[in-house]
């Protein structure tokens, strides 16, 4: 723990809030002020580009890149010097598969050979992963790609009806109050950026009265946060027969299910944008007011989806996605090989943008469920059998191997037997009878250190 979160952990609230706020205020000249304001205009402009000039656009910055990494990057220039490739054999966007995949583990096993030679240390930011496949992966950031990601960041917020400086909600990952408070206030206002900051790990019945009055006090002209941490809140006002009506939510960071986005609009009475972005910084999705998919920005990064040979798979195929990300220099990934699982839709959306659309991304391939057989059932079809059962407050489903399936329930006062059956039931009409499946009841399933909430976990080897 470093000093920073230190004194503000131990800090009364008065002066957490104070703490927060001179934060947010150093991050204005890092991440916003005139290069975020360029950006957003260059960003909004790209949205009414051509397929054509959107992938010449992705050739100029792709061409940048190459060359620095070449002459910057050391694991780049040995790895063009082993393969005979220099800058200029990346004319086209097809050209990036010369190069292999890069992987996690080459991340790690690599990671100083990464590191650009040529960036000053004051423009460096340390990132990493939140770590729910095992541990945190370490990278750097510099300025520029902290400012592309918050420029795709606010086009997404946009687009769901926010400008930047509207008041909004965040309940995110964040550790905002101590874990052992047992009383409000369980938030923090970040005044600078007109951002409540809301804690994501004390979400027990006996508080969320309270959440809710906050965010309808604040009037949020939207509210962020993780989907499961957001379907609590919704579960809450379902059962006081209460609404909270806000004018966009924004999800992101875990596969948004289908019964969660329904339940999440029908109490906050307004659509649910969800997004997906990564900490590595290489790829940015977003979803428009039509929700046919999810707008791949190409002025972000590059975007292939690969078969497990690591091959180009077509249009509507299932595959893992790999991403160039075009704006970091302190530390280019190129070709990152994600764990995430989605396919590149054909056509384009009514929207008019021009912007590849892709399917729901189910976050980590390997909790993909995998029958005997060999055939994959994401996660969004596992959630039917559950749609029906008001009397499971959380559930969680574990893949021990091929054969068997575990249910985590914790249930309600009123859960029957006959859930019990209807869930089985269900379960196996998906997963076939082949299948064992066997129901766990629990006091309480808890999220991931980051926050973060994982419903499928399969412990089959990565199939990545």
């Amino acid at each position: 723990m470093g000093l920073g979160n230190f004194l503000y952990e131990k800090s009364p609230h008065l002066m957490k809030t104070g703490l927060l706020n001179l934060y947010a205020y150093s991050l204005n000249f890092e991440r916003y002020g005139k290069k975020f304001e360029r950006l957003m205009e260059e960003f909004a402009r790209n949205e009414k580009l051509s397929r054509g000039e959107l992938e010449e656009y992705q050739r100029e910055r792709l061409a940048i890149l190459m060359r620095h990494a070449y002459e910057h990057v050391p694991y780049y220039r040995g790895i063009m010097t082993d393969l005979k490739l220099c800058p200029g054999d990346f004319k086209d966007l097809k050209d990036l598969a010369k190069l292999p995949v890069l992987t996690r583990d080459d991340v790690k096993k690599h990671n100083k050979r990464l590191q650009a030679d040529n960036v000053p240390k004051y423009r460096i930011r340390h990132g990493h992963t939140s770590g729910t496949t095992g541990s945190p992966l370490g990278f750097l950031w510099d300025f520029s790609v902290c400012t592309a990601h918050h420029a795709a960041d606010w086009r997404q917020k946009n687009w769901a009806g926010l400008q930047f400086g509207d008041p909004f909600v965040s309940l995110q990952g964040r550790q905002v109050v101590p874990a052992s408070q047992e009383k409000a206030p369980f938030w923090v206002m970040n005044r600078v950026h007109n951002q409540l900051f809301m804690s994501s790990f004390h979400l027990k019945d006996e508080h969320l009265g309270s959440y809710v009055e906050k965010i309808q006090q604040f009037r949020p002209k939207g509210v962020e946060g993780y989907p499961s941490t957001l379907y609590i809140l919704a579960r809450y006002l379902k059962k006081t027969e209460r609404y909270c009506p806000v004018p966009a939510v924004l999800t992101s960071s875990e596969t948004l299910l289908p019964l969660q986005r329904e339940l999440i609009e029908e109490r906050f009475q307004c659509r649910v944008f969800d997004f997906y972005g990564m900490a590595e910084r290489v790829i940015y999705a977003s979803e428009c007011l039509f929700h046919a998919g999810k707008h791949v920005n190409p002025d972000y990064g590059i975007v292939e989806v690969l078969d497990t040979n690591n091959q180009p798979l077509s249009e509507g195929t299932l595959g893992t996605i790999a991403a160039t990300g075009l704006w970091n220099f302190a530390m280019p990934l190129i070709r990152y090989k994600t764990s995430d699982a989605s396919a590149i839709l054909p056509g384009t959306c009514a929207c008019g943008r021009s912007f590849p659309l892709m399917d729901q991304v189910t976050t980590k391939l390997e909790d993909i469920i995998v029958l005997e057989d060999g055939r994959m059932i994401p996660s969004s079809i596992l959630t039917h059998p559950f749609k029906p059962l008001d009397n499971i407050l959380k559930s969680q489903i574990i893949q021990i191997d091929r054969k068997t399936l575990e249910i985590y329930v914790v249930r309600g006062s009123k859960y029957t037997d006959g859930d019990s059956q209807i869930l089985l039931k269900g379960m196996k009409e998906r997963v076939g009878n082949n299948m064992d499946i066997n129901i766990k009841f629990v006091e309480d399933i808890p999220n991931e250190k980051s926050g973060k909430f994982r419903w499928v976990i399969s412990k089959l080897e990565k199939l990545t």
